[in-house]
């Protein structure tokens, strides 16, 4: 019995440090280096805000769409947290942190150098993405990161972006043009998420592969449904990430 409590104990204590503890000093380093941010409470963050401003925006959605503004329609509360906070914050999905980021001159600034190793990625995510992302650029951190960025960087010149950029406004377009086709054969409902989806998959497998959707290539076409695939994927999941 007395082994079986200390266990007990010990279990007790790990868990408190790991999620109570570490999460709160996290929080004062935060603090201490300038990055303000909403209110976190244990141990679900700032779910319950996020849960609340969706909510209530349901009723002023329409008249945000109308406006313009697309970002506050659909993230009601990063709106809301950019205008107390500014550009640059911090806020919190369960016991992890993070940063929200709208100011480009603050991410190239932390990003450059020697500085940019120093960042690194979220455990939540690299146990959730190594099995589809590997040890690449997405998931690789520190010297490991830098020589990735480096062998990537001539496929982001500014002729291969240009290229890319064209390529983005003829799938874009064509997408669009299918949409009308849609409304205007009476269709009342446009499966908007699939076709951005399709876009985005069909932008990669141009820019990166050099194939089409619509090429008569059998690999190219495996190809093309295995990123769709990996996409699904990607965003399947519904766990509630940070939450023990």
């Amino acid at each position: 019995m007395q082994a079986l409590a200390a266990a007990a104990a010990l279990l007790a204590v790990f868990f408190l440090s790991t999620l109570y503890l570490s999460p709160a000093a996290t929080a004062r380093r935060l603090r201490t280096a300038g990055f303000r941010g909403p209110t976190p409470s244990f141990p679900l963050g700032n779910l319950r805000e996020i849960a609340s401003s969706l909510s209530s925006n349901n009723d002023t959605d329409e008249s945000n769409t109308k406006g313009g503004d697309i970002h506050a329609a659909v993230f009601p509360y990063f709106a809301r947290w950019r205008r107390a906070f500014g550009k640059v914050f911090v806020y919190w999905l369960g016991t992890e942190p993070f940063l929200y980021v709208a100011a480009p001159e603050f991410l190239k600034a932390a990003t450059a150098g020697a500085l940019g190793k120093l960042w690194g990625k979220p455990d939540v995510f690299r146990r959730d993405r190594m099995p589809m992302f590997g040890r690449g650029l997405v998931m690789a951190e520190g010297d490991e990161w830098a020589r990735h960025r480096h062998i990537i960087a001539p496929a982001f010149s500014a002729t291969n972006l240009n290229d890319m950029i064209g390529v983005m406004e003829e799938t874009t377009a064509k997408m669009l043009g299918e949409w009308g086709d849609m409304v205007a054969s009476g269709r009342s409902c446009v499966d908007v998420e699939k076709g951005v989806v399709r876009n985005a998959a069909e932008i990669i497998a141009r820019a990166s592969f050099g194939i089409s959707a619509d090429d008569d290539d059998a690999t190219g076409a495996r190809v093309f449904h295995k990123l769709q695939a990996m996409q699904a994927m990607l965003f399947r999941s519904t766990r509630l990430v940070g939450v023990p």
